[in-house]
């Protein structure tokens, strides 16, 4: 299926994140297509993830949706050296912003900051990172080492507090 194989251990590289901005992907309601053939809100048949929340190393939210093993290793194929696109659940990257909701979720009054917690909210919350040709699983129970296979994707197992290490560089 997917032949990609995840690299442990590389924690380096100093990243312009000239691709990764701050709601490049738009919102539920103006959603936009753009790089990696993402688009905000989408729904995968076959996700991986589910409405989970795209940040980059600066702690900026990207956009929303499901993301299927294929979106992964787009991703990662085509990330500048040094970017760094890290997943958080729908709760961590949505619903515990929300201060009073709304019929559907775009319409819920949310904190200030959810479109941009910072670099310590996602390390704390971040479940996957992907990283150009590389790909982390976040076990967050300490039960984990080495590479796990999901998805058909291989990904190096990292700690809560090596997140910290590899976003930072």
């Amino acid at each position: 299926m997917f032949s990609q194989k995840a690299t442990c251990g590389i924690f380096s590289g100093e990243g312009k994140m000239a691709q990764l901005t701050k709601g490049m992907y738009g919102g539920e309601i103006l959603a936009k297509r753009g790089l990696f053939g993402l688009r905000c809100g989408q729904c995968r048949g076959d996700d991986f993830v589910h409405n989970g929340g795209w940040y980059n190393r600066a702690g900026e939210k990207l956009g929303f949706g499901d993301l299927a093993p294929a979106d992964f290793l787009e991703v990662s194929n085509n990330l500048e050296d040094g970017e760094m696109f890290i997943i958080l659940s729908e709760s961590d990257s949505f619903w515990k912003f929300v201060t009073r909701p709304g019929i559907i979720g775009s319409m819920a009054a949310v904190k200030p900051d959810v479109e941009a917690p910072g670099v310590e909210y996602v390390a704390e919350h971040a479940m996957y990172v992907i990283a150009r040709h590389q790909f982390y699983f976040v076990d967050r129970y300490g039960r984990k080492e080495g590479v796990v296979t999901m998805g058909g994707l291989d990904f190096g197992v990292i700690s809560k507090e090596e997140v910290n290490q590899l976003i930072a560089g």
